[in-house]
């Protein structure tokens, strides 16, 4: 079982009418698991996944008649050690499951402009899964279960690169 953390910071600037931290009355958010996008690979002694959950995030404001919702997508990276791990071993993950959700208003962020740092809210997505890694094995002659690829986890000259598809939600703030 392993977590993975999704999280963002959004400027208070965002959010139309929201000047200051204390006009904040609420904030809720809400996960679309069905629409998460998520990369994983093994690499020697280790899983490395990321993707990204999109949510929406409303805003109850003081002194605003209506909340402001907005939706985007959070990023999330884990990297799982898993001992005798190699590259071109199968990997088998569960649903991701939210294990909880904070938000924290009155980061640091930069601003919408990219000039300068202002007051944003911080929002985290714990999440959990289980991860399995397998690989195949066969029977030699004397009933011994051998890999069937002995080289699998040689040490290789470059380390691997891998370029991942994009996500197909996107991550931009829309309100």
């Amino acid at each position: 079982m392993v977590q993975k953390v999704a999280e963002t910071t959004l400027p208070l600037g965002l959010f139309p009418g929201l000047l200051d931290v204390d006009d904040i009355v609420s904030i809720n958010v809400v996960p679309n698991l069905g629409a998460i996008t998520q990369n994983a690979r093994v690499i020697r002694d280790k899983v490395v996944n990321i993707g990204l959950i999109p949510a929406t995030i409303t805003v109850t404001i003081l002194g605003v008649d209506l909340p402001v919702t907005i939706t985007t997508s959070l990023p999330f990276q884990e990297h799982t050690d898993c001992p005798g791990a190699c590259p071109e071993d199968m990997l088998f993950e569960t649903p991701l499951e939210v294990e909880g959700i904070f938000t924290q208003p009155g980061v640091p962020v930069v601003d919408v402009g990219g000039l300068a740092l202002v007051e944003g809210i911080l929002v985290k997505i714990i999440l959990r899964t289980n991860i399995t890694v397998t690989r195949q094995l066969i029977q030699d002659e004397h009933g011994n279960l051998c890999d069937a690829n002995p080289n699998r986890c040689d040490a290789q000259t470059t380390p691997p690169s891998f370029v991942l598809p994009a996500p197909t939600t996107p991550g931009f703030p829309s309100v």
